[in-house]
């Protein structure tokens, strides 16, 4: 897999560069259907409380944000600086859908993954998918394990009770599944579809989700994995297709809904953006950076 290129030589143009992928990657895994239990635009999976277009107003909210974040960790700010911008978009998202939470777990994700990715970008102009990871570990570990406190959410409580690894503990350990299941699904990130169906089957099976957890219990999460299992080959994207949407209907009844996979998912697509370009010259990488405005 080639390295990401870039030619974006300021922190302003860097923060607006992974601001506009940070939604983008929202976006798709709103768009992106069937996905068992999750919100989309066709339905509202196992939620009553809420529906794609809250989920449209709710990500196009963060915006600022995402540019906050990214415009400042380029800046040089540490992370202890940069947690109150990701609380105060809790609390933007919370105004936006009236107490519904959408977005938690993106903010805390993508943010992440945007204020590392701004840092890198003022180091080097060009960097690997293994470098993007370490530079995680090494800017975000040592806050994440000694100082930020994460008390109160359904995360902290489903950890202790069945002893899983909460979105903090995903994120110390350079979110591993996330860039394993990338490189292992690169081959497909041209199908929009096919592409989210396998990372969601891979999600789902190797993640403790903390929402089904939360809502359903080890038992509704032996059910989804069960489910999901089966009936999905990147060899067959119609019988995929139909069999998700065959689980869609079963996960909805049954009132599971896996947000983390979702959290996760958006990451995947982010990473799309990034490096599914790099079979482009890099002649074209920076006439594309040109045709964005960016240079």
């Amino acid at each position: 897999m080639q390295p990401f290129q870039h030619c974006l030589l300021s922190p302003q143009r860097i923060a607006r560069f992974y601001t506009k992928i940070a939604v983008r990657a929202l976006y798709d895994e709103l768009s992106l259907y069937p996905k068992p239990g999750l919100v989309s635009f066709i339905d509202n999976g196992a939620h009553q409380d809420m529906n794609g277009l809250l989920f449209l107003r709710s990500l196009f909210s963060l915006r600022h944000y995402f540019f906050n974040i990214s415009l400042h960790a380029a800046l040089g700010d540490r992370p202890q600086q940069l947690v109150p911008w990701g609380l105060k978009a809790e609390q933007v998202m919370y105004q936006t859908t009236r107490g519904i939470n959408t977005h938690r777990g993106a903010i805390f994700a993508l943010g992440i993954l945007c204020s590392t990715l701004s840092r890198l970008s003022m180091q080097k102009r060009e960097f690997t998918l293994n470098e993007l990871q370490q530079a995680i570990i090494n800017f975000w570990s040592d806050y994440l394990s000694t100082e930020h406190q994460n008390l109160n959410t359904h995360g902290t409580v489903v950890k202790y009770k069945y002893n899983v690894a909460d979105a903090k503990e995903i994120a110390i350990q350079g979110y591993q599944l996330i860039f394993t299941i990338y490189k292992s699904l690169a081959h497909y990130q041209d199908d929009h579809i096919l592409f989210g169906i396998l990372a969601y089957q891979q999600l789902l099976l190797n993640l403790d989700d903390i929402n089904i957890l939360y809502r359903a219990g080890p038992k509704g999460l032996a059910f989804a994995r069960q489910q999901i299992s089966k009936g999905i080959s990147a060899s067959n994207r119609e019988d995929s297709i139909d069999h998700m949407i065959h689980s869609h209907q079963l996960f909805s009844q049954h009132n599971i809904s896996p947000g983390g996979v979702a959290d996760m998912l958006s990451m995947l697509y982010f990473l799309v953006y990034l490096f599914k370009a790099k079979t482009q010259p890099t002649t074209n990488i920076i006439r594309n950076c040109q045709s964005m405005g960016i240079e």
